[in-house]
């Protein structure tokens, strides 16, 4: 399995401000930065992106994205996400104002892009891999993503504060090898990280005690001012197999 976390900075820098994943290079995991590849030909290959929730930064170049691959006729991206998150995309982005209306304007045979509502803890399979949703303790409905191609599962809690059964349902998967997982403040901001749904880095250390698995912990959400602090707290942990996103890099499973 082939992951990269697509840089949101330029000049490039491992400070992330928005959310995108590729995996294998047809399946993404949030929308916010693969509008912005320079290469149109990687964003072609794109056929199915999930998105886990409605923030601006996990959505912010989807439009701009779908816009750029569309091609009429029937070979067209396709959406995953829950209902309420579809709703939301509609009445909210693809609304006529803010940007055109995909839905309103796709024909039978001409559709802007397909729309798949995720199910919790019902998995789908889709270019060789299993995805499984589950759902995560943020400020909004948010799905995190357990990824498995049959030799390796590579997990997405995407954003999240201290939750439970995320974690229960990923003990029961084998061949786990690592989490992306979030560090969003750093310890003094205990209070704001609880009051939106993420973790700093005192709450991200009592997480990966709930998964008796030895994994790669990388993490990711970094928030840019608090880059240097979150990884200075972290490294004074000094917890094994915790490490830090490299946008841009490719990781093998």
């Amino acid at each position: 399995m082939r992951i990269e976390l697509v840089p949101s900075s330029l000049p490039f820098s491992e400070l992330q401000f928005l959310v995108s994943f590729i995996v294998n290079d047809v399946i993404a995991i949030d929308g916010g930065s693969i509008g912005f590849l320079s290469d149109l030909r990687r964003q072609q290959k794109l056929k199915h992106v999930f998105i886990t929730h409605e923030h601006l930064d996990h959505i912010a170049s989807l439009p701009i994205f779908l816009e750029n691959v569309y091609e009429p006729g029937m070979d067209c991206v396709e959406v995953l996400a829950a209902a309420s998150i579809l709703d939301f995309l509609h009445t909210d982005i693809f609304n006529g104002r803010v940007w055109p209306d995909f839905f309103k304007l796709a024909q039978p045979n001409n559709p802007f892009m397909k729309a798949c509502i995720l199910e919790p803890l019902r998995p789908v399979q889709l270019a060789g891999l299993t995805i499984t949703p589950v759902p995560v303790s943020h400020g909004t409905e948010t799905l995190g993503l357990i990824v498995d191609d049959g030799a390796a599962v590579v997990a997405f809690p995407s954003d999240t504060g201290p939750t439970e059964l995320f974690w229960r349902h990923l003990a029961t998967f084998d061949n786990l090898k690592a989490v992306f997982l979030e560090v969003s403040f750093p310890a003094a901001c205990s209070d704001l990280a609880a009051a939106t749904g993420h973790l700093c880095t005192t709450t991200f250390a009592s997480e990966i005690k709930k998964l008796t698995t030895e994994v790669r912990w990388i993490v990711v959400h970094r928030k840019a001012r608090y880059a240097d602090q979150i990884a200075s707290e972290l490294r004074a942990l000094s917890h094994p197999g915790v490490e830090f996103v490299c946008p841009g890099m490719v990781y093998d499973f």
